[in-house]
């Protein structure tokens, strides 16, 4: 089995919200076992399925892992798992520390051992591999980028990782892929009437299938996503458009009336749109 095992030296428990002690990349190997007794590794033990599979055991319990999935022990842990004999995995791993990553963590719902499906796995193994190359190419030469990269993992992992509790938690991959690859255009087209029917077909799907397929890839409903977009361009012509009356600023971003324009900016944002340009105004005069 070839080990791509790279090390870093402890830092002080204070200094960073999160940093890895060690990370890297097992290629598959049958024989590939690991067996720790509770108490033994005082760090978080994050790992991601990349390819084959392998198991896990919690509470008793034998729990099968394929590509795509992950399992984060907590410092403390018993941990138990060991690669198919038949098809062995390919994993990333990170054992990390921090300041503010356990209560966080714990504050989100991961607060035991479990088998846990990120939503766009691709998502999260770029963020591994990137985190990877940066301790291979330069060690510890930049230990705040180290931590940035480490954040950027864990974030990732934390927005999109759901309990695995059934083969089928997730859409087919192709349907993930397919509803990806719209987002772009999604976002640029938010400010038109959103046709749910026209964005299904253009996936290849029903509005009904497309719905699910897009709330497990993405995190949220096609509506919700477009809002988001909505008020990302409200905040943006509110500030670079100061001559825009609110109700002009609600037309060109999607909304009909300025009522309802101030009622969804308001659940976003926690303050009316004027209250949000009146701000960055503020902020305008200081500067002359």
């Amino acid at each position: 089995m070839f080990r791509n095992h790279l090390t870093l030296p402890l830092q002080s428990p204070g200094r960073f919200y999160c940093f890895p002690e060690s990370a890297g990349h097992y290629l598959p190997d049958p024989e590939h076992e690991v067996r720790r007794d509770a108490g033994t590794m005082q760090a978080f033990n994050l790992h991601l399925v990349t390819a084959g599979s392998g198991f896990v055991e919690l509470d008793g319990r034998r729990r099968e892992l394929r590509a795509g999935d992950c399992f984060l022990y907590f410092p403390g842990d018993r941990q138990v798992y060991y690669a198919h004999p038949d098809h062995p995995w390919a994993i990333k791993w990170i054992h990390f520390y921090g300041s503010g990553i356990a209560a966080d963590l714990k504050a989100r719902g991961f607060r035991r051992a479990v088998p846990w499906r990120p939503r766009t796995a691709a998502e999260l193994e770029a963020r591994f591999d990137e985190l990877l190359a940066e301790i291979e190419r330069h060690k510890l030469l930049h230990p705040s980028r180290v931590a940035m990269l480490l954040y950027g993992v864990l974030a990732e992992f934390i927005e999109q990782a759901e309990p695995l509790s059934a083969p089928a938690a997730g859409p087919p991959a192709a349907a993930a892929r397919r509803i990806l690859a719209l987002l772009p255009e999604l976002q640029a087209a938010a400010a038109e009437p959103f046709d749910l029917d026209a964005w299904a077909e253009r996936a290849g799907t029903n509005r009904y299938a497309f719905c699910r397929w897009f709330r497990r890839a993405v995190g949220r409903t096609p509506l919700q996503f477009v809002t988001l977009c909505r008020i990302q361009r409200a905040k943006a012509l509110l500030v670079e458009r100061p001559e825009l009356s609110i109700g002009e600023v609600a037309r060109q971003s999607g909304y009909e009336t300025a009522g309802y324009f101030n009622k969804r900016f308001q659940e976003s944002e926690n303050m009316t749109p004027t209250a949000y340009r009146q701000q960055f105004a503020g902020r305008r005069a200081l500067r002359r």
